[in-house]
C-alpha cells in the first residue's frame, strides 16, 4: 500500500503542470472554435484531433525531455515554464500502521483512477467482443463481389489499397466500418432493396477506410479511457466524431454525381436506427444531436468548394507540435525540504562505527529562519521510522552551549541510522545527492572500507594557496547570474598521494553552470598530501562553494575543516581500563571541535571526534605511547599517554 501511495505521488508531482498546460491551451483553443463555426469542418477535425492526440504525446515528451535533461550542461535551457508544485510529495512512504488524512487522500484518488481505467478499457473491450462475434456470424464477402456496387464504389474501393470485406445483416442498424488491415463494412438488409441509398451508404463507409478515420477513432477511444477523469477529453472526442461525419459529407457531397437531396434523405432514414458499438466502430449517423447542422452544411456547400486537405495537415502538425514542446519544456519544482536561503550544513559521518548513527548538522544563518523552516523540519520527521535516530530542534542558550556561537540562531540535529539507505535518504530530503557513507570498519581503523582511500589520517591535507588559490580562480556563470541564481555547490573529491585532486564530484549543486564552475575550479587545486604513518596517502576531501551575485570578483569558498589561520585546540583525556575517552575544543572559543582527526602515533588505530568533539578509543600496552590529535587550521597536539593514565 505505501509502494502504491509512492508511486501515485510521483504521478501527481510529474504530470500536474503539463495536464494544467494542455487544458488551458485545448480549452482556449476550443473556445475560439465555437466562434469560427463556419470554416470547413476538416479544420475542426483536424484541430481538434491535434488538441486530443497532444495529452499523451506531450506527457510522453515531457517524461523524455526530464530524462535527457541530465545530459545536457545546461538543463535550464529547456525550461520554458517553471512552476512550484501545489502537492508535497513524500520522501518516502510511511511506516506506521496509520496513514495521515493527504495519504488516504492520494489512495482513494489512486484507486478511483485505477477503478475508472479498468471500467472504461473493460467497456470497449466488451464491445469489440461483441463486434467480432457477429462478425463471425455473418457470411463476408470481398466487395468488389457484391453484385450491386457501382463503379464509382469499385473505384473508390480500390484507391484504398485494402482487401475490403462486406456483409449484409438482417438486423436493422446503422452501416458500421471496422477494422485498420482488412476492414469490414455491415450494411443492413434493407438497404438492399434500394441499390442507390446502399451505395450511397457505400460511399459513405469507403470514405472512412479512405481517410483512415477508423484507426484514429481507436486512438482517441484509448485517450479517452485513460484519461476518463479529464472532461474536456471527452468533450474533444465527442466533437471530433461529429466533425469527422461532418467532413465525411462534405467529401461525398463535392462529387456531382451525388444527389444532396437523397443523401440527406438517407440520413434521415438511418438515424432511428440503433448504433452498433459505436465507441470501437465508425457508422454513418453517429448523433441526432448534430443532424441539424449536418443538414445545413449539406445544404450550403457550393460545388466548387476546395477541399482544404493540405492546409488543414499543417494546421495538424503545427498545433501538435507547439502542444507537445510547450507541456514538454516545463519544469515541476517540488517544495525543497528547505528554501533556497543560505544554510550552514555539516555532515558527520559515523566513519569508525562506534557512535552508532550518521548526523547531518544545519546551522540557521539568520534570527527567524528556524520559525521559516518548522514545517521542512516536519516533512523531514515523515521519513520512515527505521531511517532516522532522532530530529532535534536547538534555540537559544541550548544551542549556543552545545555548539557555540556559531548556532546563536539555531540549529538543526538530524541523526540517521547507521546504514546507507537511511543515510542516503536523508541527504535526498535536504536536496543533496545520495552518497553512499564508508562502511564502518573496525574501531581504530581509518581507511575506507574499499582501501583505496583515507577518511582519517594523521595529517589532512592542505589546500596549497589557501583559500585565496580557489577564490581567484571562480568565474561567476553568465547564466546563473541572469537566473539570479545563488548558494552553495558542495564537490567531493580525493587528494591523491601527488595532492592531485581526483574523482571531483558534486554532491549538492545549485544548477545555472554553478556545479560546473565550482568543478573545474576545485579540479585545479593543489594540495599538500595527507600522511599515514610518514607515507602519502590518498585522502577524501570535500568542500562547499559559495556563489554570491553582487560580489562576484570576491567569491567566498569555504572547507569544511578551516584552513587559513592557526589556532590553539583543547583536548580533555581521560581511561576507563583500555578504553581512552576525551573531548577536543576550540581553545579560544570553547567550542567543539567535530571531525577532529584522533590517532595513535604509528599505528593505523583512529577516530574522529563527533558533533560535541568527543572521542572513544581502544588502547593497548603494545601500542605508542602518544596521542595525535590534529585538526586542519589548528596547531597539532601531541599528548604522551603514560602520562595521562591514572596509575601514572
Amino acid at each position: 500500500m505505501d509502494f502504491f501511495i509512492q508511486q501515485f505521488q510521483n504521478l501527481i508531482h510529474f504530470a500536474w503542470l503539463p495536464v494544467l498546460i494542455w487544458t488551458l491551451f485545448a480549452g482556449g483553443i476550443t473556445l475560439l472554435l465555437k466562434a469560427a463555426n463556419r470554416i470547413h469542418p476538416q479544420y475542426h477535425y483536424h484541430i481538434r484531433l491535434a488538441l486530443i492526440m497532444g495529452l499523451p504525446l506531450g506527457l510522453m515528451s515531457a517524461w523524455l525531455a526530464d530524462k535527457a535533461a541530465a545530459y545536457f550542461t545546461e538543463p535550464a535551457a529547456l525550461t520554458i515554464i517553471s512552476m512550484i508544485s501545489p502537492i508535497e510529495v513524500g520522501i518516502g512512504p510511511n511506516n506506521s500502521e496509520t496513514y495521515s488524512s493527504t495519504e488516504i487522500l492520494f489512495l482513494v484518488c489512486g484507486m478511483l483512477l485505477v477503478a475508472g481505467l479498468l471500467w472504461y478499457s473493460g467497456s470497449r473491450f466488451i464491445q469489440w467482443a461483441r463486434l467480432q462475434s457477429l462478425r463471425r456470424s455473418l457470411n463476408l464477402s470481398p466487395i468488389y463481389d457484391h453484385p450491386q456496387l457501382s463503379s464509382d464504389n469499385k473505384r473508390l474501393a480500390k484507391e484504398t489499397g485494402k482487401p475490403i470485406l462486406i456483409g449484409i445483416s438482417g438486423q436493422d442498424y446503422i452501416p458500421v466500418t471496422f477494422g485498420v488491415m482488412q476492414p469490414v463494412i455491415l450494411i443492413p438488409e434493407s438497404l438492399t432493396d434500394t441499390p442507390h441509398k446502399m451505395n450511397l451508404a457505400i460511399r459513405h463507409e469507403l470514405t472512412h477506410i479512405q481517410q483512415h478515420d477508423f484507426g484514429t477513432h481507436l486512438f482517441v477511444t484509448v485517450i479517452q479511457s485513460v484519461f476518463w477523469f479529464h472532461p474536456l477529453v471527452h468533450l474533444l472526442a465527442n466533437q471530433i466524431v461529429e466533425y469527422r461525419e461532418m467532413r465525411c459529407d462534405s467529401l461525398i457531397i463535392a462529387d456531382s454525381s451525388v444527389s444532396r437531396k437523397e443523401y440527406a434523405s438517407l440520413l434521415f432514414e438511418l438515424l432511428p436506427m440503433p448504433n452498433l458499438n459505436q465507441k470501437v466502430s465508425v457508422n454513418m449517423a453517429q448523433k441526432s444531436s448534430n443532424l441539424k447542422e449536418r443538414i445545413d452544411r449539406i445544404t450550403r456547400q457550393s460545388g466548387n468548394q476546395v477541399y482544404p486537405y493540405r492546409s488543414s495537415l499543417t494546421v495538424l502538425a503545427t498545433l501538435l507540435v507547439a502542444l507537445t514542446i510547450g507541456m514538454a519544456c516545463t519544469d515541476m519544482q517540488t517544495q525543497a525540504v528547505f528554501d533556497n536561503e543560505e544554510l550552514d550544513l555539516m555532515t558527520d559521518v559515523d566513519k569508525t562505527g562506534e557512535r552508532g548513527y550518521h548526523q547531518i548538522l544545519i546551522f540557521m544563518g539568520e534570527e527567524g529562519q528556524s520559525e521559516r523552516h518548522e514545517d521542512a523540519m516536519a516533512k523531514l520527521s515523515n521519513l520512515r521510522p527505521e531511517y532516522i535516530e532522532s530530529i532535534n530542534v536547538l534555540k537559544g542558550e541550548t544551542a549556543t552551549e552545545k555548539y557555540g556561537d556559531r548556532a546563536k540562531h539555531g540549529v538543526l540535529e538530524i541523526r540517521t541510522k547507521q546504514d546507507p539507505e537511511s543515510y542516503n535518504t536523508a541527504l535526498k530530503a535536504l536536496g543533496m545527492e545520495p552518497e553512499m557513507p564508508p562502511t564502518p570498519p573496525r574501531p581504530g581503523s581509518g581507511a575506507s572500507d574499499e582501501g583505496d582511500y583515507f577518511v582519517v589520517v594523521e595529517e589532512m591535507p592542505e589546500l596549497i594557496g589557501g583559500l585565496s588559490s580557489i577564490q581567484t580562480n571562480i568565474q561567476y556563470p553568465e547564466m546563473a547570474r541572469r537566473a539570479g541564481i545563488e548558494g552553495r555547490v558542495f564537490v567531493q573529491f580525493i587528494v591523491s598521494e601527488n595532492g592531485d585532486v581526483e574523482d571531483a564530484r558534486v554532491i549538492r549543486g545549485i544548477g545555472g553552470g554553478a556545479d560546473e564552475e565550482a568543478l573545474r575550479a576545485v579540479s585545479q587545486a593543489k594540495f599538500k598530501p595527507g600522511v599515514q604513518r610518514g607515507q602519502p596517502v590518498r585522502v577524501q576531501y570535500s568542500l562547499p562553494v559559495v556563489f554570491r551575485l553582487g560580489n562576484s570578483a570576491e567569491q567566498n569558498v569555504e572547507s569544511n575543516q578551516p584552513q587559513m589561520s592557526r589556532k590553539s585546540m583543547t583536548s580533555n583525556i581521560s581511561f576507563d581500563n583500555n578504553i581512552i575517552r576525551g573531548t577536543v575544543t576550540n581553545g579560544e572559543t570553547g567550542e567543539p571541535l567535530s571531525g577532529t582527526n584522533v590517532v595513535i602515533e604509528g599505528t593505523n588505530i583512529g577516530t574522529v571526534t563527533n558533533s560535541n568533539g568527543e572521542f572513544t578509543l581502544n588502547y593497548q600496552e603494545s601500542d605508542s605511547a602518544r596521542l595525535i590529535i590534529s585538526y586542519v587550521g589548528f596547531v597539532t597536539q601531541s599528548v604522551n599517554l603514560m602520562q595521562t593514565r591514572p596509575d601514572n
